[in-house]
């Protein structure tokens, strides 16, 4: 259930800015876990969070002790504060940091802060996504090895690669799995005749268990409510980056618009991913956001389309800075809509990417994606990408790295100047 806390008219709160908890904090290892926020901030003695060393973080594995047996069900991400810079963590991931003193996840963070500015994609993101793609197709094939209910869809003809064998059917098969067949005769105690041939009988018969690459489905639930013209930016090149790396895993791809009274279906599930990014970028921004809406009609593509298919794979986004200011049915209470979502998931059995596109990620999503059993991701903000890569533009100039320097300078001027020229003034907000 969602915190007491929660109401309808505060869903959006805002993290404590990084920057004000880098000077409350103690340099030598503080820290702070904001329940209302669903997170975790600590401070290492380091100029950059790059720099970070497996001695620092022994030091802060000593000093987290008490506090690390509850952490992953009281907080949903972590910040990491250095000097100059900072980065964020899924908790299971700074969970496994501290335990093995290893900090080539906050490396790899930093990295792909950089490279998904520098090339349009969001590599965390992407790897999130194709691991609950991956555990998904290893949760099929052993239900058909197990002889589960979707075996027979994945076993129909003789197309795929051979991850089993059973028993034949009394009709026979035109499938026939050699050797788990002259295995079979020989245990029942058949022998090799006279004439040099095994005698096989019916009930030796064994049929091949094909698997083949199943469907993949994503829905796509993005929010166009009111979002300044930084966050609209982000969120556009979020869309672009899912439907780049749906295309690479051949994804059919759902997409549900968010905002005005209700969500719309922009497009039912389809392969041809330009036309969803065309339907994207073509709509409107701006009103009130019907975020339960938003979600219901999310489900509902997979129930419309799918119905009970259970030899799927099914990948569930959803791109919000969680506002709900409208609800289902004129003069529905909010609250009560919100907090019969997450039963709307575990019913259905999806496992909801919740990707928080605010400023300062909104607390509301991190205790949306705890409650619903999902993912939590909060993409660096535009602020954080400018820093970073007026940093590495820096460091790249000091390093003599001509190429290097004019990439992330081309990078880091661009956005600068689409930045000043859209403005800050944010749209106009129809939120309670």
């Amino acid at each position: 259930m969602f915190s007491p806390g929660f109401s309808a008219g505060s869903a959006r709160g805002d993290v404590r800015a990084v920057e004000d908890l880098r000077e409350d904090l103690l340099r030598e290892y503080g820290y702070e876990v904001l329940r209302d926020q669903y997170a975790l901030y600590t401070r290492l003695p380091a100029p950059r969070v790059s720099e970070v060393t497996p001695e620092l973080l022994a030091q802060l594995e000593r000093r987290l002790r008490r506090e690390v047996q509850g952490l992953a069900q009281r907080v949903t991400t972590a910040f990491v504060i250095a000097d100059q810079d900072y980065v964020e963590l899924d908790i299971e991931q700074f969970l496994a940091v501290l335990r093995e003193h290893q900090p080539a996840p906050i490396r790899q963070a930093v990295s792909d802060a950089l490279s998904g500015v520098a090339e349009g994609r969001d590599p965390r993101l992407r790897r999130i996504l194709t691991e609950l793609s991956e555990v998904r197709h290893r949760e099929l094939v052993e239900n058909v090895r197990r002889g589960g209910r979707s075996a027979s869809r994945l076993t129909s003809g003789r197309r795929g690669r051979v991850v089993a064998y059973r028993q034949a059917p009394p009709e026979g098969t035109n499938d026939l799995a050699l050797l788990p067949t002259i295995r079979a005769a020989v245990r029942r105690g058949s022998r090799i005749g006279p004439s040099g041939r095994l005698d096989i009988q019916k009930q030796d018969l064994q049929q091949n268990i094909r698997y083949t690459r199943v469907g993949s489905f994503m829905a796509l639930v993005a929010d166009t409510s009111s979002y300044d013209e930084d966050t609209q930016e982000q969120t556009r090149g979020l869309v672009r980056s899912l439907l780049l790396d749906a295309y690479e895993r051949r994804d059919r791809v759902g997409l549900v618009l968010c905002r005005g009274n209700r969500a719309q279906v922009a497009s039912d599930f389809t392969s041809d991913v330009d036309a969803v990014r065309a339907r994207f970028m073509q709509s409107a921004w701006g009103g009130l956001t019907p975020f339960t809406s938003g979600v219901s009609e999310g489900v509902n593509l997979f129930l419309a389309r799918l119905a009970d298919t259970i030899d799927v794979v099914r990948l569930y986004v959803l791109l919000s800075d969680g506002r709900a200011n409208v609800p289902l049915v004129q003069g529905g209470d909010i609250r009560r809509e919100l907090m019969h979502l997450p039963y709307l998931f575990e019913r259905t059995m999806l496992t909801p990417v919740v990707v928080d596109v605010s400023p300062r990620g909104s607390p509301f999503l991190r205790e949306f994606s705890r409650v619903c059993k999902g993912r939590y991701y909060h993409p660096p903000t535009q602020r954080y990408h400018k820093v970073a890569l007026a940093q590495e533009l820096l460091n790249s100039l000091n390093s003599g790295e001509k190429d290097r320097a004019n990439l992330v300078g081309k990078t880091f001027l661009g956005r600068v100047i689409r930045s000043s020229g859209s403005g800050s003034s944010p749209s106009t907000d129809g939120g309670a």
